[in-house]
């Protein structure tokens, strides 16, 4: 059983294992930095040594693996090709224990060939680093043959995984029959792989949570509600759907697993004993820290304030700062449950003013010229040594060597740092929309709660959740 994706990388791949440090200084002009550096990034964990057993698995169509992406450059550069796709990242994947890796490699190879091989330049590498063997392609976005581009589509994807069922089965291998379920997202399956957050995985907490403490339908629906979401098990309904707020449509249910179909939410609510909501509650024999000042006073502390405050804060409010334990998402506000994946982004972006002490726009613009001043002179001064080894080698010696490579790892920083505060930019201001409506809705929320109380009708909330969904 071999399943297969394929994504367009698009500027810089926001993948976890970033192994290159620095692109080329061979880079084409009409290509950015990022977008080089995106090219290089998806070939280097593609190609990695660790994964594949030193290159061993590794295979060019069209292009020797060597020097594939100078070659995937010159038929940009032949073709004056503009579009933003840099090239294209897929993999195959086969179930554990049901093949070798020469077996799996070779089913990679004629699969490019048949796929891409008359048009397109390809890297097939076999990863064997997980229980799963399976094969990594990288494909130039447009064809050294005639200079067309290749699509991501619907039609292109069932070719393919046609393709490869026609391949498994030639090899003796299982095929899914029936392939259920759309195709994820790239970012949605790189977060899932890194175990972030995802809107999926936050409305399964909420599901829980409210099936836990929930005796019927009707509290199962108003704690939903209590949870920002909407939800509609109507018994007329084959598929009983959610929505959150900032949803453009419902999800069914049952896709968020098979604990959330129709029958197993009525059989997890249906266990829970009426007794536990009488049950009395002792008081607790853990004992409360208490923290003392020996100087001072917390009213007179100086508080954070500027970018750094505004980004601890928002980190606070996501729930990345502080880290104790596992993470509720479920309750979040909804506009912070869009930037859910995100949060590796925004993490990096707060350590970096944070280690600067950068709170006003123009202390980070300052910095960004600082940082493009330092790598004006470095590239100079790289330079100026590669001059020097042009043609012998020995001339720059082991020092000027060593000193190339210290260069090209400080420039591998400045350009991550200057990508950061390009993302701050972008950012910071959309942060500071985000909270301040969502201050707001809090401020309504508890006026709301305090009307509640002082009118005598503490359950005005489970009567709004009962009138809906029609359980």
């Amino acid at each position: 059983m071999a399943v297969c994706e394929i994504w367009d990388v698009r500027g810089r791949l926001d993948h976890p294992l970033e192994y290159v440090k620095n692109p080329d200084k061979t880079a084409a002009p009409e290509y950015t930095e990022d977008e080089l550096q995106s090219l290089s990034d998806v070939m280097s964990y593609a190609t990695n040594s660790e994964k594949t057993e030193k290159k061993f698995y590794v295979r060019g169509i069209n292009c020797d693996p060597v020097s594939a992406r100078t070659e995937m450059l010159m038929a940009k550069a032949q073709w004056n090709d503009e579009s933003r796709i840099i090239c294209y990242h897929g993999f195959q994947s086969f179930r554990p224990g049901e093949t070798t890796p020469e077996k799996a490699h070779e089913i990679g190879v004629r699969l490019a060939e048949r796929m891409w091989g008359a048009r397109f330049q390809v890297i097939v590498a076999t990863h064997l680093n997980t229980e799963c063997l399976h094969n990594h392609f990288v494909i130039n976005s447009v064809s050294f043959m005639d200079g067309k581009h290749y699509h991501d589509n619907r039609e292109n994807l069932r070719l393919l995984r046609e393709i490869s069922d026609e391949l498994c089965r030639e090899y003796g291998l299982s095929v899914i029959e029936k392939p259920e379920g759309r195709k994820k997202q790239y970012a949605l399956y790189q977060a899932e792989k890194a175990g972030l957050p995802t809107r999926d995985s936050v409305a399964r907490q909420a599901v829980d949570e409210a099936i836990a403490g929930s005796f019927t339908m009707r509290d199962f629906i108003a704690l939903m509600t209590q949870m920002g979401y909407q939800v509609d098990c109507s018994p007329g309904h084959k598929y009983w759907t959610i929505k959150g707020k900032g949803w453009k449509r419902a999800k069914r249910l049952y896709r968020l697993g098979e604990d959330y179909t129709n029958d197993r939410i009525r059989e997890r609510i249906g266990r829970n004993s009426y007794a536990v909501r009488f049950s009395y509650k002792g008081q607790s024999d853990k004992p409360y820290p208490v923290f003392r000042l020996k100087q001072g006073s917390l009213t007179k502390a100086r508080k954070i304030g500027g970018l750094r405050g505004l980004y601890l804060h928002y980190c606070f409010r996501l729930g990345i700062l502080p880290k104790a334990g596992k993470q509720n998402y479920a309750r979040l506000h909804y506009l912070l449950k869009e930037d859910l994946l995100k949060m590796d982004a925004i993490s990096r972006e707060t350590r970096l003013l944070c280690r600067n002490g950068i709170e006003t726009d123009e202390q980070l613009q300052e910095f960004k010229d600082s940082l493009k001043k330092e790598m004006q002179e470095l590239e100079r001064e790289r330079k100026e040594i590669c001059s020097k080894s042009r043609g012998n080698p020995g001339r720059a010696g082991e020092s000027g060597l060593e000193r190339r490579k210290e260069i090209s790892e400080r420039l591998g920083i400045i350009r991550k740092e200057l990508r950061l505060c390009k993302g701050i930019e972008q950012r910071s201001g959309s942060l500071r929309e985000k909270l301040a409506v969502i201050r707001e809705d809090e401020r309504k929320e508890r006026e709301q709660n305090e009307h509640g109380r002082r009118s005598g009708r503490p359950g005005r909330q489970n009567d709004t959740g009962r009138s809906r969904g029609g359980c």
